[in-house]
């Protein structure tokens, strides 16, 4: 039995404005972030699980401003994988891939400007000892929240990629701060 509709016409907020949805989260255990709140479009599901981790489909994207440029995939159910991870372009200016078809199809991307090209980082406290897997990066569809790690087959390609400021940016600091206190 509902509300007659004159009462459930008062209902909500005064002056008639409706009230805005509430964000939707996720909640998210994290070995370095604690427990957190994820907003449910910072959560991505990997179409092809990401190596090393075949049981772990769903990540959530986690940018903190401390960390910046850094951020995180925080896998769900799993607090202790966490894979830092940074924009391919901050990296290296002449980096790409090329999507098949069928791989664009996965992910549900209809345009280019949709995908997001991350890069694996592993830390260290020593910032000459940064660097990237340009061999595995992860693509991902920032309208969709699907994304998939390749294995290009490229031998010239590295799997530790020194971390470099491209020319006239100087984004190392902010990579060598977001490293520092990484055990």
């Amino acid at each position: 039995m509902g509300l007659p509709e004159e009462e459930g016409a008062r209902a909500g907020p005064a002056q008639g404005g409706a009230q805005p949805p509430a964000e939707v989260t996720v909640p998210v255990r994290s070995c370095r972030f604690g427990d957190l709140a994820v907003p449910a479009e910072r959560v991505v599901r990997f179409i092809r699980p990401v190596v090393g981790f075949p049981d772990l489909e769903h990540y959530a994207v986690i940018e903190e401003a401390e960390s910046a440029p850094v951020m995180w995939l925080q896998a769900l159910g799993a607090p202790d994988v966490l894979l830092p991870v940074v924009d391919a372009c901050l990296v290296t200016g002449n980096y790409s891939v090329e999507l098949s078809d069928e791989e664009a199809r996965e992910l549900g991307l209809r345009r280019a400007e949709d995908a997001r090209l991350l890069l694996v980082m592993t830390l260290d406290a020593d910032p000459a000892r940064i660097t990237v897997n340009l061999r595995a990066p992860i693509v991902w569809n920032t309208r969709g929240a699907a994304a998939m790690q390749l294995v290009l087959q490229d031998s010239s390609l590295s799997v530790r990629h020194p971390v470099r400021p491209r020319r006239g940016e100087g984004r190392q600091e902010e990579v060598d701060r977001a490293s520092a206190d990484t055990p």
